[in-house]
């Protein structure tokens, strides 16, 4: 989604007219329209002064996934202090703890215990970070994965501490470095499908001993669609239009047999620009495996190919160029990206689970209907 498909998302939900938003911002309608249309872009002020007309931050204003602000993240968010008391129980010479980005879920923090440093995650549940250990345990030796050495369960909160990774998100890395690093993510992904999961182990996403909870692949892409595992019923009451998820299940029902396997791969399930560290134009680490999955390893390209984040389009046109190579492939990956968005909607909207902004959701649902195929 580029800058201008958010600023016209966000004062559509905003509930403004064009004329409402330039009258405060005292520029013609036209100027606006410009924008929201990308034939040009407003300067950091007019930036500043949108965010407070539409009462969101900078980064929701602009990040390429937005936060739903109708969701809880935490059910209890601990303050810095709790959070240097707890590192000081296992580290008491603990210093220099600072705050990471983190994902919508977990807070997480770095810091440094004598000529190490070290990660610290509090939100998740315990299985999550067990899970994360697990993928360590057997994956370390082909994956750049951060090794957890602490899980903790509290009564009320979990947290885990690991192995800090140096390196930056890409999210964070400008133009060119973002360019230098695609050949070396190109390798991380042709490591990823390498890796091949004993059948036995069963398929979707899997548990913190690595059992999946489906039989077969197929079976965890239908079962968006199966009334016995995703119920649908309550979409309009909770405030979103049904016709696009209707659309949208009746388009996978249509195109489920495109959907094999003739082997099973580890998935990320997550991978984007927050989920990939780099540093000297290669990749160091692959975080945050909570939604890992066994099965076709194009889900993880279609993840990347959906949410078609800004600062990723050299990636993703490499990831075009070299997997969608032919119809069956294309139609394959179509599936999986209608999924990913009718999971995301269901997660965010039915279990009123932390999500991005859920119209945007729908609306790529909508455009990838239109034009993907």
């Amino acid at each position: 989604m580029n800058i201008g498909e958010k600023l016209r998302l966000r004062r559509k939900k905003a509930g403004f007219t064009q004329e409402q938003v330039a009258e405060k911002l005292n520029i013609t309608r036209q100027t606006l329209s410009n924008w929201e249309v990308g034939k040009n872009y407003p300067d950091i002020d007019s930036i500043i002064a949108l965010s407070h007309i539409y009462q969101l931050s900078l980064d929701e204003l602009l990040l390429g996934k937005i936060y739903f602000k109708g969701a809880l993240p935490m059910a209890k968010k601990l303050t810095d202090v709790e959070i240097q008391q707890l590192i000081k129980t296992h580290y008491p010479f603990a210093e220099n703890v600072k705050e990471l980005n983190g994902g919508l879920v977990s807070q997480t923090y770095s810091f440094n215990s004598g000529e190490y440093r070290y990660v610290f995650q509090v939100g998740n549940r315990p299985e999550v970070y067990e899970k994360e250990r697990w993928v360590y345990n057997h994956f370390n030796h082909l994956l750049p994965l951060r090794k957890v050495l602490e899980v903790v369960a509290e009564d009320s909160f979990t947290y885990s501490i690991s192995n800090y990774i140096e390196g930056r998100k890409l999210f964070d890395l400008n133009s060119q470095e973002l360019l230098d690093i695609c050949p070396d993510v190109m390798k991380t992904l042709e490591v990823l499908e390498s890796i091949e999961i004993p059948e036995q182990n069963g398929y979707g996403r899997y548990d913190n001993t690595g059992q999946g909870a489906y039989p077969t692949w197929e079976d965890f892409i239908k079962a968006v669609y199966n009334e016995k595992i995703y119920n649908w019923s309550d979409l309009e009451q909770n405030g979103l239009d049904s016709s696009v998820v209707k659309n949208a299940l009746q388009e996978l029902k249509s195109h489920i047999n495109s959907v094999s396997l003739s082997k099973i791969n580890i998935i990320h399930g997550d991978l984007g620009s927050f989920n990939l560290l780099a540093k000297g134009g290669r990749i160091t680490g692959i975080i945050d495996w909570s939604l890992s999955l066994n099965g076709d390893h194009l889900y993880d390209k279609a993840n990347i190919l959906f949410w078609n984040e800004d600062k990723l389009q050299p990636l993703i046109q490499r990831i075009t160029n070299k997997y969608i190579d032919s119809p069956e492939s294309k139609e394959k990956i179509y599936c999986y990206m209608l999924r990913i968005g009718l999971e995301e909607i269901y997660n965010t909207v039915i279990l009123n689970e932390a999500g991005y902004d859920i119209e945007w959701v729908a609306n790529r649902l909508q455009k990838i209907m239109n034009s993907f195929l």
